[in-house]
């Protein structure tokens, strides 16, 4: 018996390749989700391009389910992936597979008893990959290699700097630390606390305990004037002393703190705001201070532009010589390192008054003689 041999229909069995305009898309995803704090590296990407070559996520849903179930481990990931997928632009469609047909014989050639043609199910496992398609998998995880290069080379540059919104040499938290020691406890008030050493003796001469010996609680009435230079050589230290002035006015815990402005010398007059547009006397503004006040002026004096004035020294000199008729301690802080004083305006006045360079120990040592030390 004569057999016929039968041919059956073929179609494209190889692996799903992604279109190309598709892989900007994947890889725009892959660093979003990197940046956003998914810890995916260059394994995960090659593994969804795998499954994308082996016929997985043809579509948009799909897609998005094949990347979660790679990608996502937690519901937090889960929250950033859909995001992040949200943002992206929608994936170009893939042209539906074409039948191959060129080997398919003529209805006239087939008997009417044959079989009918099969056709090969997709869903069998992918061939081995070709050449071409494991070049194009190795460009695009060199592109993705290239891409997560420069941005941790770019990350690293920016990590040798530290954002802060603090100044040095002496930070916010230092400035409040050190206006504390700045303390003169005077007892005031109701009495509160108990004076165990009175009360013992209380007892002992009356020999029976009736009730405690009671006094009022310390409180700290020491009073600082804080002057401050403003405008001129001073505008790149504007930030480092009004902090100086607000930690002194909230955080110090002091009886009392006043801040007023100047311009390079004192005169007859100070400033009340930072813009020199409230001016108040000095004959007035002095009797309000008790004679225990204590005085810190801030300032340069001359020592950023390097000049010397005689003028200026003279002008501060007279200055000086009516504030200490006025205040029980002075001292100066200048925000230029002791370096730059020397043939300036800053080395002559240094010599009238204790200055000390505007950091974390100059300002202690600066306090220190306004404690009387």
């Amino acid at each position: 018996m004569k057999i016929r041999r039968q041919k059956f229909h073929r179609v494209n069995t190889l692996p799903y390749t992604p279109h190309p305009s598709l892989m900007p898309v994947l890889l725009d995803l892959f660093t979003r989700l990197r940046e956003a704090g998914l810890p995916l590296g260059i394994d995960q990407y090659l593994l969804l391009l795998r499954a994308l070559q082996g016929g997985f996520g043809l579509d948009r849903p799909a897609l998005k389910r094949l990347c979660k179930m790679l990608w996502v481990k937690s519901p937090e990931d889960d929250r950033i992936f859909e995001d992040c997928f949200a943002r992206l632009a929608p994936a170009p469609e893939q042209p539906e597979e074409v039948e191959d047909k060129s080997d398919k014989f003529p209805e006239s050639e087939l008997s009417t008893n044959t079989a009918p043609p099969v056709v090969e199910s997709t869903s069998k496992p992918a061939l081995p990959l070709s050449s071409e398609l494991a070049l194009e998998i190795e460009d695009e995880v060199e592109v993705a290699k290239s891409a997560l290069r420069i941005k941790q080379e770019k990350n690293f540059f920016d990590s040798r700097f530290i954002l802060t919104g603090e100044y040095f040499p002496v930070t916010q938290r230092q400035m409040r630390q050190s206006w504390r020691y700045l303390r003169r406890p005077v007892r005031s008030g109701p009495p509160v606390e108990l004076d165990m050493e009175a009360t013992v003796a209380r007892v002992g001469r009356e020999g029976i305990f009736l009730a405690p010996v009671l006094i009022p609680r310390r409180v700290n009435r020491s009073e600082l004037l804080l002057l401050i230079d403003r405008d001129g050589s001073m505008v790149p230290f504007h930030g480092l002393s009004q902090r100086l002035a607000e930690t002194a006015v909230r955080g110090s815990r002091l009886g009392r703190a006043e801040v007023y402005y100047f311009h390079n010398c004192i005169l007859d007059y100070l400033y009340s705001d930072p813009y020199h547009h409230n001016a108040e006397l000095l004959s007035n503004l002095f009797p309000r201070f008790g004679r225990s006040f204590s005085t810190l002026i801030v300032s340069d004096a001359g020592a950023a532009r390097g000049g010397y004035s005689p003028g200026r020294v003279e002008l501060t000199r007279g200055f000086l010589k009516q504030l200490q008729e006025r205040s029980r301690y002075i001292a100066w802080v200048n925000p230029m390192p002791f370096s730059r004083w020397d043939g300036t305006t800053a080395g002559e006045v240094a010599k009238l008054i204790p200055m000390f360079e505007l950091s974390r120990r100059g300002l202690q040592d600066a306090i220190n003689i306004l404690r009387g030390r």
